[in-house]
């Protein structure tokens, strides 16, 4: 569908969360087909009730037009019973101001007063001359026989325009509701609200998302941090501890030539008092040697 296509490039294709982002992609289009599909459901819902109300305008005007074609008819047949009326008073040769006419006059008064509940009344006098009236002539007869007839269609006449002019009402009434409600443009207002909603909340879910992500990395950095920070101060303890181990082997070291000093000393002191000693013997082996040559010359000198 075409809103659905909407924005399709920034919830289905790249992230700026990567792929890791492929769960909340997912949750962002579910939302967004829930909103579209609540949208439209209320856009088809506003639609049907629209085409149900034309239906129904549609049916009051066909009707309208099928009353109107029927009076067209009763008024034809109405028109014709009018006519043999007065047809009959010519072909009796009744006069307006004669009492046969009034008579029939005040006998079609009577008549409407009792079927139609007609707001006229009858005077005391016209009540006494319908009491005395007598039998009706043939002309009265045949022109009241005519008149109830012509008087039916003129009742069915009435009430085909009453019934249209409830129709006419209604229409009437239901335009004028319409532009009051504008339920179309309603529809299609709330639905834009509720598309607007769903990429609002989307974009809140992107951003709840990013700040999630940005507190697991920042949490990470932390640990990452002190991670460091411990592997730091192991560092610093062990070259602590090795400028201790090397102060101490200096000390050794300076111990040893210390020692090594001595010895030096002491074996050149060896050495001189060896030399010494050898001295000390040759000088005793050379004396030693000169005593046996003076022993060899006394020697000689006693044998001689």
């Amino acid at each position: 569908m075409k809103i659905m296509e909407q924005n399709k490039g920034f919830f289905f294709g790249n992230s700026p969360f990567g792929k890791q982002d492929m769960d909340i992609r997912d949750r962002i289009a579910q939302k967004k087909y829930l909103y579209h599909k609540e949208a439209m459901h209320l856009v088809t819902t506003t639609d049907k009730g629209e085409k149900k109300i034309d239906k129904g305008i549609e049916d009051l005007r066909g009707r309208i037009r099928s009353l109107m074609e029927e009076n067209e008819e009763y008024n034809n047949v109405y028109r014709e019973y009018r006519q043999q009326m007065a047809q009959a008073k010519e072909d009796y040769g009744i006069e307006d101001g004669s009492q046969e006419q009034k008579d029939l006059e005040l006998l079609q008064k009577d008549f409407n007063i009792k079927n139609h509940g007609s707001e006229e009344t009858l005077t005391e006098e016209e009540e006494e001359r319908l009491k005395n009236m007598g039998e009706l002539t043939d002309y009265q007869k045949l022109c009241m026989e005519l008149y109830k007839q012509a008087d039916d269609y003129k009742t069915r006449i009435e009430k085909n325009n009453l019934q249209m002019k409830g129709a006419s009402a209604t229409i009437r009434s239901i335009s004028i509701e319409r532009l009051k409600e504008h339920a179309m443009v309603d529809a299609e207002v709330a639905k834009e609200k509720l598309l607007e909603a769903a990429s609002k909340e989307a974009m809140g879910m992107l951003v709840d998302d990013a700040k999630e992500n940005l507190n697991e990395k920042a949490e990470e950095l932390q640990e990452n941090a002190e991670e460091r920070e411990e592997k730091k101060e192991e560092t610093e303890e062990r070259i602590e501890a090795s400028k201790e181990n090397r102060e101490e082997a200096e000390a050794v070291t300076e111990e040893i030539r210390e020692n090594a000093k001595d010895l030096t000393d002491q074996m050149t002191d060896s050495e001189k008092i060896m030399q010494d000693v050898d001295e000390e013997i040759k000088k005793i082996m050379r004396e030693q040697k000169l005593l046996e040559e003076d022993l060899k010359g006394l020697s000689l000198d006693v044998i001689r």
